[in-house]
């Protein structure tokens, strides 16, 4: 009678199968001139479990979006097919028959209200290589690594602990300064949001807040219902007046005249009206908005 294996081996077992198929994948893409970023999975157990185990079963690779029907047609050429009844604006899961192998072919990922190619132009710039399996592939570096486990809470907030406990060990791990790059690549994502309510998903995570003016403003935003907040906070933040007055101008651009969630009006006078009204609406809060903005600088105290 066989001995069954330790759940530990199994766990060594399946990462080093998916490690190898991944990598398959990249050399694969990288044959087919496909430029390809890996996400999560080792980088992440290497990172955060140095001598522990941290389970992962598929390979998470993001490709620019004008690439992705070429990437698909390479899975496909491997013997991967799509899952099917699956919906989602950021991945698709592809799985192997011959050997349950899975691959998850992103073309964006969660969080970010940037459009996908401006979000892969940005993580682009933000990888650094490593050695996985028998090749060498690109990796998120520690910045956009630990920008995407703050992402990767808020999105599974309710259903994966495991995440929770990745973001437990990113905020105990990676020193203010990496969280400060996070925040700014967050910011150029326009991510700030989601980035404050993983970070909000933890006790540790609030006190986090209170360093990173942008993200903490955005929590500002979200449940204080103060949208100027960011806007303030930027012009707070800059050094000198002709500094801030470049953040006001811009402040005004992006913050005031920002879109809505609503269909875009049509024409020059709709659109003109639909400003005028956004900013008067806005207007008429400021006052609230500056002494909720001040007050919770001076006694932070965000809360869900």
């Amino acid at each position: 009678m066989s001995t069954p294996a330790s759940p530990g081996l199994v766990t060594t077992a399946c990462a080093l199968a998916t490690d190898a198929a991944g990598a398959k994948v990249v050399a694969a893409f990288d044959a087919a001139q496909i430029e390809s970023i890996l996400l999560k999975g080792p980088t992440i157990a290497d990172w955060l479990y140095p001598g522990e185990l941290r389970p992962y079963v598929d390979a998470d690779l993001l490709v620019s979006p004008d690439q992705v029907m070429r990437a698909a047609s390479v899975l496909e050429d491997l013997g991967f097919s799509p899952f099917d009844r699956h919906v989602s604006p950021h991945a698709h899961p592809w799985i192997r028959g011959s050997d349950g192998a899975q691959v998850d072919l992103h073309v964006t990922i969660w969080g970010p209200h940037r459009p996908a190619q401006r979000v892969w132009e940005e993580l682009r710039r933000s990888v650094e290589v490593r050695r996985i399996a028998a090749i060498h592939v690109q990796v998120l570096n520690q910045p956009a690594r630990t920008l995407h486990v703050a992402l990767h809470a808020a999105q599974h907030r309710d259903n994966r602990p495991q995440t929770r406990e990745d973001l437990r060990r990113a905020i105990d791990g990676a020193p203010l300064e990496v969280w400060l790059e996070a925040e700014r690549l967050a910011d150029r994502l326009w991510a700030l949001g989601e980035m404050s309510d993983g970070l909000l998903l933890e006790p540790a995570g609030q006190a986090l807040l209170e360093c990173l003016p942008l993200a903490r403003a955005a929590a500002m935003v979200n449940h204080e219902q103060i949208p100027l907040a960011i806007g303030f906070t930027r012009i707070a933040e800059a050094s000198g007046w002709r500094a801030k007055a470049r953040v006001l101008s811009g402040v005004f651009a992006r913050d005031l005249l920002a879109s809505e969630d609503r269909p875009a009006p049509s024409g020059v006078v709709d659109v003109a009206l639909a400003r005028i009204r956004r900013v008067f609406r806005l207007a008429v809060g400021i006052p609230r908005t500056l002494s909720v903005w001040r007050r919770a600088r001076r006694h932070p105290d965000i809360r869900r």
